[in-house]
């Protein structure tokens, strides 16, 4: 098979990402050609996670920057390339512009790449030259906070004020009147400069600035024109207080976040009310100076324009601000679907769609998107959500089924009605295991019992109760020749202290089910006595069955771990010396000598636990004394 051809400086190649690392990235661009990536090339911008921007298997495009054989860590590869896959190289046409171009006082297009309180990074376009503008040569005006001015990613135009080649720095200028004689000047509204005149000039365009003396500006602006006259300058204060009290009474809830924020001459609490400001401001100015009604007529004209173009830049201010915030969710979802944080905490439909789509036979995400649902009170969502996947997961993956009906039938116990459940419950019995079913849904009302009974002062115990006993006879009476479910119901009994009910509902289970499943029945019931009920009732029970079933050695261990539980080891101690001294005790047990050592073995393990030497030392002589007695009985 021929290889690949291998690409040429300067062309245009996609290649998919192999590895990342912190100081760059390898890439593959066909079967015999790889490359990689340094740090610097992976983008414009700054890059503080290059793993989670580039994971391994994304499709990237770049330039070649060089060409050479592969080294030979590199099996299968036989060219190497150096790539570069930062936009502006794949975007730059012609030559690009390097070091020894750079001309003192010359003029050039570039992009903010970093804004820092003492000035403006800035790269030459079509260049990997960068350089600072210092905050003094960022506008020809005074600059209280740069951050209201410029922003990364900014177009500007520059000049080059200062060239440190020993170093390598650039100085560069961004004020607006170093392009004046410029053609494209008045049209370039990508200047930074240039964008601070037209916010001194139109007050629609300041409407999108963050900047916080926003008002005070303007009023600045309108009042420019007119005579500085101590009157007229108590007006401009007043215009300053009506412009703040019209932007608060328009967004009470934004200033709210932001009053630790706002300036001191944007205080709205004078004492009066704005809306009978301007015949109050005639009179004002008519007992300072008669003569001036013409001037004051022109406030009151000038009063109104304001307030109206306060109103309109507010309007445009929010619907910025708005938009901003949505463009910092979008982009907060963006970097969130790159790293993977999405999937971990899904926060949308959306985000839940898209996880069980790639992994439809997970019934913790069909549960989960259920549960999204039912925090938003969307019960019929949450139930769609349950019936969609019965479709959508394989039909072999039964346990996983079973966990979305018990979520199903969860959701009906606690928003649905009777005929609801029921409905599901017949449902689900013909897609799974009906005796599944019904367990789930008794230890449903189970718990519910239990955590009426938790709840001081709950009304709900009787009714539980009453669905509880009545899912559990159903339970019982469609599945009688089934031990695990009249198990299930002695548990329920018994912790609800209804011992008289078991022992009714013993009888009438070993009615119902065959005689070989009495053994392990009444074991399981006297496991209940010895936890939740009398363990002398216990003791009793494991007493007959040992009696009719000398040969179970099983039943005998339950009986000994039991005892040790309850915390009697005189009764376990007992039960050992019953199986060792047959005669002594009267009882007579038929056990093999492979079945006595495992009965020493556990004797002396419970002794370790909880006796003594001496004990332990008891048990090893009556070892002893068997074995003698054993192989005598064995020579003879």
């Amino acid at each position: 098979m021929d290889n690949d051809a291998v690409p040429k400086v300067n062309d245009i190649a996609h290649a998919y990402v192999v590895s990342t690392t912190k100081k760059g990235c390898f890439v593959r661009l066909s079967r015999s050609v790889e490359g990689r990536v340094i740090l610097k090339e992976l983008s414009d911008d700054f890059v503080p996670n290059p793993s989670a921007m580039f994971p391994p298997g994304r499709l990237v495009v770049g330039k070649i920057k060089g060409v050479k054989d592969a080294p030979a860590t590199k099996k299968g590869a036989a060219s190497f390339v150096d790539f570069d896959m930062r936009e502006s190289v794949l975007l730059a046409t012609g030559d690009r512009v390097t070091m020894d171009d750079i001309k003192e006082f010359s003029k050039y297009t570039g992009v903010i790449t970093r804004v820092e309180s003492y000035g403006c990074f800035c790269r030459i376009d079509n260049s990997d030259i960068s350089g600072l503008a210092h905050v003094s040569e960022c506008s020809d005006s005074f600059v209280k906070n740069i951050h209201d001015l410029y922003n990364p990613g900014d177009l500007v135009k520059l000049v080059v004020i200062k060239i440190d080649k020993e170093q390598g720095r650039l100085g560069f200028s961004l004020k607006a009147s170093n392009f004046v004689d410029d053609d494209d000047s008045s049209s370039d509204s990508n200047d930074g400069s240039s964008a601070i005149d037209a916010m001194e000039e139109d007050s629609d365009d300041d409407a999108s600035s963050d900047d916080e003396n926003f008002v005070t500006k303007m009023a600045a602006k309108m009042h420019a024109g007119e005579d500085e006259e101590d009157s007229e300058t108590e007006s401009e204060s007043e215009d300053d207080g009506e412009s703040s009290d019209s932007e608060s009474d328009d967004s009470d809830e934004e200033m709210e976040d932001n009053d630790a924020k706002a300036p001191h001459a944007m205080d709205t609490n004078v004492g009066f009310d704005w809306d009978g400001i301007q015949p109050k401001t005639s009179n004002q100015k008519g007992d300072e100076s008669s003569s001036d009604d013409d001037s004051s007529d022109s406030s009151d004209d000038g009063s109104d324009d304001e307030d109206t173009g306060f109103k309109s830049s507010h309007k445009a201010r929010k619907k910025a601000a708005a938009k901003k915030r949505e463009e910092e969710e979008i982009s907060r979802r963006e970097a969130a679907l790159a790293d993977g944080t999405a999937d971990q905490n899904p926060e949308t439909a959306a985000d839940f769609e898209r996880l069980v789509a790639g992994n439809p036979n997970s019934s913790e995400l069909w549960i989960k998107y259920m549960a999204f649902h039912l925090s938003l009170a969307d019960i019929d969502s949450a139930r769609n959500v349950a019936n969609r996947s019965f479709d959508r997961i394989e039909f072999r993956q039964e346990g996983e089924k079973l966990n979305v009906w018990t979520a199903l039938l969860t959701l009906e116990l606690k928003y649905g009605n009777e005929k609801s459940l029921q409905q599901t419950i017949d449902r689900a019995c013909q897609h799974n295991n009906p005796k599944q079913v019904y367990m789930r849904v008794c230890e449903l009302l189970d718990k519910e019992v239990d955590a009426a009974a938790s709840s001081i002062g709950s009304s709900d115990l009787d009714s539980a109760t009453s669905r509880a006993d009545a899912m559990f006879t159903k339970m019982c009476k469609k599945f009688k020749s089934k031990k695990s479910v009249w198990i299930a119901h002695f548990k329920y009994l018994f912790k609800g202290s209804r011992h008289d009910e078991a022992h009714k509902l013993l009888k009438r289970s070993l009615q119902s089910l065959p005689s070989y499943k009495h053994v392990e029945t009444m074991s399981k019931f006297a496991q209940l006595e010895f936890e939740l009920g009398s363990p002398e009732r216990g003791r009793t029970i494991y007493n007959g069955l040992l009696e009719k079933h000398p040969k179970r050695m099983d039943l005998l261990f339950v009986n000994i771990d039991k005892e040790v539980k309850s915390g009697d080891i005189s009764k376990a101690r007992a039960l050992f010396e019953s199986v060792v001294n047959p005669v002594a005790s009267g009882k007579k047990f038929n056990f093999s000598d492979k079945q006595m050592k495992s009965l020493f073995k556990k004797w002396y393990r419970v002794e370790e636990e909880h006796g003594d030497s001496n004990s332990q030392e008891r048990v090893k002589e009556e070892a002893r004394k068997f074995v003698a007695n054993s192989t005598a009985r064995k020579t003879n």
